[in-house]
């Protein structure tokens, strides 16, 4: 076997920097026997001075405007599994390890990445900037490649590690109690050579079953268990704000980071969706809820992100919002345009899908649509708006009436003066076909009796115009 693990020294800080302003001190604090106490610091606040283990009020003398976050760790294993739904391009062998480490059993995609310098070298540029930095390692065992990334920093490339190299260790780096390591050094063992020169019946004896079972999985005695990733059935992120936001085009740079998610999500699941879902919980306590539906699949946040953009324009806060939650539950599989896992799908109607979602974004769902036909005879009941690309019929049969019919009908028909019993628009009319006669609706109260003509004007222009034969009246009904 072969493990890489991506191990992620300062993911509770980038989870918080990224909603921040760059440069920034930020500190991620801990409460330890009551006292608060500074846990992990970035950049610009160990250059001001602050370090690990510090009180936060001291640091906070230090640094004016520091920012002070508490550790989250359901945000930082809500990180983890967006790290591995992207992972899972490379590996359905994927396991959650602590809080910040994801391991990959990678040694049966070497060959589809050509071989695992390569594999090592993918990883490294596509894993997205928000769960940088990284260390990278590799080896012949899970917890030997957890050992080495989490002992050895690769900020640059990945490191490749022999189950040799491991007596070189110091037994600080193993993932064991820290009780257990005071143990050793007292009793003066301090690097993992040592320790693995003692015989196992000893050490189980001394120390417990614990340790010797975990050096045999260490060393590859014991072998390691394939673990598998399971992708939930419905996707569901949310970020909380570090201030509030009063203006809903705010919302734009955290929505793309859910937008990221999503799209490593729908990857791996090599699937689409056409409905968005987001809540925002607001100051006043309240849910405002909001939709993004999509006339087309789509998988990728680039695709997706200009029409958020669009509805953005649109939406108005109820209340100043506190966080922002996005759930897909549609998921359809991606179209038969898509070669493979890694080849980037395009439909060759992309272009009127795209003007159909960024119009509907703009407009509102209920302002675009398209047509569908209804069997009814009156021209105005024989049609009714439908969701863009339902088939016209809906699903039934509806007979197309034999004769030409306008494209654009009036709301409202228009009534006509008349000379000598013949239609006046303007001038006098010439009619060119006609009489076609509707006489029906009586069931619903609505009854019509039509005599429809298609008729000139002198212009050229082609009118649609009927005669009501309850009052002999003319009136103008549509316009080719």
């Amino acid at each position: 076997m072969l493990w890489a693990c991506l191990h992620f020294p300062a993911l509770a800080l980038k989870l918080v920097e990224q909603h921040l302003p760059p440069e920034q001190p930020v500190i991620i604090e801990i409460t330890h026997r009551q006292r608060r106490r500074v846990w992990l610091a970035n950049a610009a606040a160990r250059a001001a001075g602050i370090q690990p283990d510090m009180t936060v009020p001291t640091a906070q003398s230090l640094v004016k405007g520091l920012h002070c976050a508490e550790r989250d760790t359901d945000a930082e294993q809500a990180a983890l599994i967006a790290i591995g739904h992207w992972a899972y391009q490379f590996t359905p062998y994927l396991h959650r390890h602590g809080d910040n480490n994801l391991l990959l059993e990678v040694s049966q995609s070497l060959t589809l990445f050509g071989g695992k310098d390569a594999l090592a070298q993918r990883m490294q540029s596509l894993l997205p900037d928000t769960f940088r930095p990284v260390n990278l390692a590799f080896c012949d065992t899970a917890l030997a490649a957890l050992l080495f990334a989490q002992t050895h920093a690769s900020t640059a490339s990945a490191l490749f590690f022999t189950l040799d190299q491991l007596n070189e260790e110091p037994i600080d780096g193993l993932d064991i109690d820290d009780a257990l390591k005071r143990v050793l050094h007292s009793v003066g063992i301090t690097t993992l050579a040592q320790l693995l020169a003692l015989p196992r019946d000893a050490l189980a004896k001394r120390f417990g079953p614990t340790l010797v079972h975990y050096l045999r999985q260490l060393t590859g005695e014991t072998p390691d268990l394939l673990p598998t990733w399971k992708l939930p059935d419905h996707f569901q992120a949310q970020l909380d704000f570090p201030h509030e936001l009063e203006n809903s085009a705010q919302l734009l740079f955290p929505l793309r980071h859910l937008l990221t998610r999503l799209e490593h999500y729908l990857r791996a699941r090599q699937a689409a969706t056409t409905c968005l879902q987001f809540a925002m919980p607001l100051r006043n306590r309240q849910l405002q809820h909001w939709t993004l539906r999509l006339a087309a699949p789509h998988y990728r946040s680039t695709d997706m992100i200009p029409l958020l953009q669009l509805q953005l324009e649109r939406l108005q806060l109820q209340a100043p919002a506190l966080g922002v939650q996005l759930q897909v539950n549609e998921f359809v599989p991606l179209p038969g345009g898509q070669q493979d896992l890694l080849t980037p799908w395009r439909s060759d109607q992309v272009s009127r899908q795209q003007l159909v979602d960024r119009l509907q974004a703009r407009l509102g769902q209920d302002n675009v649509c398209g047509l569908g036909m209804v069997a009814d005879h009156r021209p105005e009941f024989s049609w009714t708006p439908t969701p863009p690309g339902t088939p016209a019929g809906q699903g039934k049969t509806v007979e197309h009436p034999t004769e030409q019919r306008p494209f654009w009908l009036l709301e409202q028909p228009q009534k006509l003066r008349d000379k000598k019993g013949l239609p006046v628009y303007g001038d006098p009319l010439q009619l060119l076909k006609g009489p076609e006669r509707i006489e029906t609706g009586w069931w619903d109260n609505r009854p019509v009796n039509r005599d429809y003509f298609v008729a000139r004007r002198g212009n050229g222009q082609r009118l649609w115009i009927y005669r009501d034969r309850t009052n002999q009246q003319w009136y103008l009904h549509g316009i080719f």
